[in-house]
């Protein structure tokens, strides 16, 4: 994955978070594992009924976690929680 970043990321605006927040291989790991799809990060998007809030809800439950993959959920659950406005 390259630092041009596509896909629904890029059509919430959220490249900078999601190239900040999280490193190479979580980015990886979350596309492949936590949402399933090419189109988080690929192409482009021109409308979704997706939300950015729930496109992140929607990241941090594709996967089975593991132990690991709890701390990646819970990044990717304050992320969304700080979109919608609501406190821990």
């Amino acid at each position: 994955m390259s630092s041009q970043v596509n896909g629904m990321i890029a059509y919430f605006g959220l490249e900078d978070w999601w190239l900040t927040e999280f490193e190479e291989a979580e980015r990886q790991h979350i596309e492949k594992n936590g949402f399933g799809d090419a189109s988080l990060t690929q192409g482009k998007i021109t409308a979704t009924s997706q939300t950015a809030p729930g496109l992140i809800r929607a990241m941090a439950s594709f996967w089975q976690p593991t132990a690991e993959d709890v701390i990646l959920i819970e990044r990717l659950n304050i992320k969304a929680k700080q979109l919608t406005g609501e406190t821990e």
